[in-house]
């Protein structure tokens, strides 16, 4: 798959690897996270979920964490002159996909790298025949709702959660996107 168009987000696939997802925005390039960077993406994703704190138990994620992410291939990052920006975990369980713990460096938020990760995630998860692709939010987090239905993504559910992860109850949105062919 080539460009989409010039006014697309310039997303392209890179054939080279099993499902290997690339996706170019001028100097950033979407891809499969590495083994020795497991500290820094802990480090960006704790930092865009800091707004959970009044609900969350501790940080989002650890540096144990991602590590098992990247051995299993499931933690996209987004790149810029060499440095990371952004992560995105991302699943396949037979026909569904998933995507969760979206994160976006401070200084690259509102350029279309969230954008541009969770829609390499979406085609990582298409081209594994995925036909659906599934994520959830809190509740509370209701800047986010709005912007993953200009993605496509639609509400599904919402239920409450008692994770051990959260300091109460907290109600949980599910939402999905069918994906084309």
């Amino acid at each position: 798959m080539g460009r989409l168009d010039e006014h697309s987000t310039g997303y392209f696939v890179d054939p080279g690897t099993r499902y290997a997802t690339h996706a170019k925005l001028s100097s950033q390039m979407i891809r499969w996270a590495k083994e020795g960077e497991a500290e820094q993406i802990a480090g960006i994703i704790n930092a865009a979920f800091e707004v959970e704190r009044e609900f969350r138990q501790g940080e989002r994620t650890s540096v144990s964490g991602i590590r098992e992410l990247i051995e299993r291939e499931s933690l996209l990052v987004a790149e810029r002159d060499g440095a990371l920006i952004g992560a995105v975990e991302v699943r396949v369980a037979g026909p569904t996909g998933y995507f969760g713990m979206l994160a976006v460096d401070a200084s690259s938020r509102h350029a279309g790298v969230g954008r541009a990760l969770v829609e390499a995630a979406e085609d990582h998860c298409r081209r594994a025949g995925c036909a659906v692709m599934t994520m959830s939010t809190g509740e509370e987090r209701v800047e986010l709702i709005p912007y993953y239905e200009k993605m496509g993504y639609r509400l599904t559910g919402i239920e409450p959660s008692a994770k051990p992860a959260f300091k109460r109850v907290i109600r949980v949105v599910k939402m999905e996107k069918r994906l084309s062919p």
